[in-house]
């Protein structure tokens, strides 16, 4: 088997910890993304021609945050556990946060079951609220890719809401 992936950062107590999070599903054919998406984000803190810790030009510097890899799975995701671990991903296996028959009759309760990829195991996602461990939780669906450091992002003195195309709670 091919060596494991290098480990993040170790955490600091001076350094807020940062979780870029992930929702499985199910298990398939998902697990190339989420095996690029972890390689991209321990490489925006190493960068393409920086040292190991993450500081340019091979200088001995750290990173402004230190950060985990987290996927929430649910309960029937087992084929990939391993593989998640073997990433470099902290896997937490959660239940649907709401069930369908609970949400109030009317636009979602109608069409959440055809909506997405997963329908309404979409809902598998609002468990990243509940990471209050991390200073910041970035979830990501596996298809992302992140191409450099997102520390400003992440020294917002406010909440940050990502959806329908546009960025809120952040400074322009």
């Amino acid at each position: 088997p091919p060596p494991p992936p290098p480990p993040p950062p170790p955490r600091s107590a001076d350094r807020p910890t940062v979780a870029f999070a992930i929702a499985l599903t199910k298990d398939g054919p998902y697990l190339d993304g989420a095996a690029v998406l972890a390689e991209a984000v321990m490489g925006s803190w190493r960068g393409p021609n920086s040292s190991s810790s993450g500081a340019p030009g091979g200088a001995a510097s750290q990173p402004a945050v230190d950060y985990e890899l987290v996927a929430i799975v649910a309960r029937n995701v087992t084929a990939s556990r391993p593989v998640l671990r073997f990433l470099g991903y902290r896997v937490l296996e959660r239940p649907l946060p709401v069930a369908v028959a609970d949400i109030a009759p009317g636009f979602l309760r109608d069409r959440i079951a055809a909506r997405g990829c997963c329908g309404a195991d979409e809902l598998l996602k609002l468990w990243a609220y509940s990471l209050a461990e991390y200073s910041r939780v970035l979830l990501l669906d596996m298809d992302s890719l992140v191409l450099r450091n997102l520390d400003e992002l992440f020294f917002a003195n406010r909440p940050a809401a990502a959806g329908g195309g546009r960025v809120r709670g952040l400074a322009a």
